[in-house]
C-alpha cells in the first residue's frame, strides 16, 4: 500500500513539474517582446528632481531624440494639448526631433508630452517633460532696463 501511495505521489508529481516546462517555449524560438522606443537628451533639459523648471524664450526650439527602433512617422510632439510641427533627421542609430515653441504659450508653464511607435511591433511609448515659457513682455522689459543703465552710465566726457 505504502508502494502505491509513494508511486502515485511520484507520478503526480513527475507530470506537475514535465507539463510546466513544456508551456515555457514557444513555436518558431523566438518571443514577440514589445520594445517600445526610448526618448533622450532633453533640451531644455528636464527638471530634476527638487530642482528648478527649465525657463526658455518664447517660440524657441526644442529638441530631443529617439532610439532607432521607432517609426519616424509615428513620433507626435504636442505642447499643452496641442500638436506642433516637428522635424525628425535620421541619425542611423537614433532619431533627432526639432520643433518650435507655438508664440500663443508665452509666459506660461507647458507640458511637451511626446509619443512614439515601434517600426515593428507597433508597441507605444510616451514620456515628455515640463518647461516654463518666458513672457515676451519680461523679456522687452529686462532689455530695456540694461540699455536705460548704459544709457545712465556718466562717461568721462560728461564729468570734465
Amino acid at each position: 500500500m505504502k508502494r502505491i501511495k509513494s508511486l502515485n505521489n511520484f507520478i503526480i508529481f513527475t507530470l506537475i513539474f514535465s507539463c510546466g516546462s513544456s508551456f515555457a517555449f514557444e513555436v518558431g524560438g523566438t518571443r514577440n517582446e514589445c520594445r517600445p522606443p526610448k526618448f533622450r537628451s532633453f533640451s531644455p533639459p528636464e527638471r530634476v528632481k527638487k530642482g528648478p523648471i527649465s525657463e526658455v524664450e518664447a517660440e524657441s526650439e526644442i529638441s530631443f531624440t529617439v532610439s532607432a527602433t521607432a517609426n519616424p512617422e509615428s513620433i507626435i510632439v504636442k505642447v499643452r494639448k496641442k500638436e506642433i510641427e516637428r522635424t525628425v533627421e535620421n541619425k542611423h542609430s537614433y532619431f533627432q526631433v526639432t520643433a518650435k515653441l507655438p508664440a500663443e504659450f508665452n509666459g506660461k508653464f507647458a507640458r511637451i508630452d511626446i509619443w512614439a511607435k515601434d517600426k515593428e511591433r507597433n508597441c507605444k511609448s510616451k514620456d515628455g517633460w515640463l518647461i516654463k515659457i518666458k513672457d515676451a513682455v519680461e523679456k522687452v522689459v529686462e532689455e530695456t532696463a540694461v540699455e536705460e543703465a548704459a544709457v545712465a552710465e556718466p562717461t568721462a566726457e560728461t564729468n570734465e
